[in-house]
């Protein structure tokens, strides 16, 4: 087996179950990313939880703990650019990637990390926001998982139609002139926790927002600003030709959320509209984080997604 270095995991501002640990990786472009692990005693199997834009390990320790108690260990990671991981410009705020279909080689790193620590089976995966829109196009080669769940996945980016058509123009002009590593227009070193908690567009909880804040506030090095050009115009490209693809043969649950401003409603309706071992549920006066809403909105979530898993489980089992 190979032995993988450890690396820190915040596990006071996390609150995450106490067994818990951190490997770095290396992607095959020789990347460095940083993996994380909540194990549970008596394993049902493991939830595999891919974050979403400006995300990283800590922020899922609640997470880790409801999937505890239903029995199962959970993994989560920070993509490039994101937390620990290797950020990919000068200034650590913004938000980069060269292309979004590098993120699936953080993903192939981390699946590989998993079949070499054995973690037990079955599999299962948990894709939000961002997170959801790499899952997606990770599924059409499934070869792990059993089962899939979305948390208002990012299948497409909720933009006015004029303001879409100015982004994909300008996005290929910056390439052009070199300026698709500045920050989007509009964006900043700000992030979604600089703005007031009665302006956010995640949570309606102000214990889950403290939570969250307190994270970055004692962990700066987790935080991430706005993204640059290129990062906006490779999702922009990406999450259309992802509309265009039919859906992947996987049974899959997903969580849209009534009061969403970051994620596109129309896109995650389209899809579940043709994906046929599909189930979509509507989270009422749930903003875009509804796995970071009030405890029970949480436990709800968690409870539709694990009843979903051992379904289909049992279904592949019989």
């Amino acid at each position: 087996m190979i032995e993988f270095k450890p690396s820190p995991l915040f596990n006071d501002v996390s609150l995450g179950p106490p067994d818990c640990s951190a490997y770095w990786l290396l992607t095959q472009d020789r990347m460095r990313i940083r993996v994380g692990l909540w194990k549970a005693n008596t394993p049902k199997g493991t939830v595999f939880i891919c974050p979403g834009y400006s995300e990283y390990i800590e922020k899922y320790g609640k997470t880790a703990n409801l999937f505890l108690e239903h029995g199962y260990t959970s993994v989560s990671f920070d993509w490039r650019g994101h937390g620990l991981a290797d950020r990919l410009t000068s200034n650590p705020l913004l938000g980069h990637v060269e292309t979004f279909s590098d993120y699936l080689k953080d993903f192939d790193a981390v699946i590989a990390w998993a079949q070499n620590l054995e973690l037990p089976k079955p599999w299962f995966v948990l894709g939000h926001s961002m997170g959801g829109a790499i899952l997606l196009k990770n599924l059409y080669e499934n070869k792990h998982f059993k089962a899939a769940a979305f948390s208002c996945p990012m299948w497409g980016i909720k933009l006015n139609p004029a303001l879409r058509i100015f982004a994909y123009i300008y996005g290929n002009v910056a390439r052009i002139l070199k300026l698709d590593k500045n920050f989007a227009p509009t964006r900043s070193e700000k992030g979604y926790f600089d703005e007031s908690f009665e302006k956010n567009a995640l949570t309606n909880d102000l214990d889950m927002w403290h939570y969250l804040i307190e994270q970055i506030t004692k962990y700066p090095c987790l935080k991430l600003g706005g993204p640059s050009v290129r990062w906006v115009d490779s999702a922009l490209k990406e999450t259309f030709k992802l509309s265009k693809l039919p859906s992947p043969k996987i049974p899959c649950i997903t969580f849209l959320a009534e009061d969403e401003r970051i994620v596109d409603p129309a896109r995650v309706h389209n899809r579940m509209k043709v994906w046929p071992n599909g189930i979509l549920h509507f989270i009422h006066s749930a903003r875009h984080e509804v796995l970071m809403e009030d405890i029970a909105t949480q436990k709800y979530v968690i409870q539709k997604i694990v009843s979903f898993f051992q379904s289909n489980d049992q279904l592949t089992n019989s």
